[in-house]
């Protein structure tokens, strides 16, 4: 007789922001990115809370040693199906994917699939590739995602939740929805 019941499944609530765990990441970048300075304070409960800049803005002297650039994106990741939040402070992700931009082959990050592979456990033997996927307009799955809302990534900058912005649809324009799904 088993000790746990053949029916019972384990609770998992997928997060906002996508980890990149050990493993490949399939996903489809869905915004324009936001950039900024990250660091993270200790709080008085003991635990860890990051702060974000503009790339305009002047980080603390006294976090100098920590702070990081970043990039925000939404993306739709293919694994749960669902939109979350990208903050990539790895320079080497970074730039991959600055030249895939600049590439005129590639283009618009918008435009086509990524799968961020990472291999390593620590930080010496962590590892990111960045994959392109062959031009393609988005899925359905994604453009019904789309449409129930994205994040506000400049939510971030106040330490706010992005998807706490935007809940539904209604509140994307036209504008907003032909630059997610830009003509070709």
């Amino acid at each position: 007789m088993p000790t746990i019941p053949d029916d019972f499944e384990p609770q998992s609530q997928a997060s906002n922001y996508l980890r990149l765990i050990p493993g490949k990441h399939r996903v489809r970048i869905l915004s324009e990115a936001v950039a900024g300075y990250e660091w993270w304070e200790d709080t008085p409960d003991g635990g860890r809370h990051p702060n974000r800049i503009p790339m305009d803005g002047r980080p603390p002297v006294e976090y100098a040693e920590s702070v990081k650039k970043f990039l925000a994106f939404a993306v739709y990741n293919y694994e749960i199906g669902k939109i979350q939040v990208l903050e990539i402070t790895q320079a080497s992700i970074q730039k991959e994917l600055k030249a895939y931009e600049k590439d005129p082959e590639w283009g618009n990050l918008m435009d086509f699939d990524l799968e961020i592979e990472r291999t390593g456990i620590d930080k010496n033997t962590t590892r990111y590739r960045v994959s392109p996927k062959p031009k393609a307009d988005p899925s359905e799955e994604v453009i019904k995602a789309v449409e129930e809302g994205l994040p506000v990534l400049e939510a971030l900058f106040k330490s706010e939740d992005p998807f706490a912005w935007n809940k539904d649809a209604e509140n994307l324009s036209d504008k907003e929805l032909d630059k997610v799904f830009s003509e070709k």
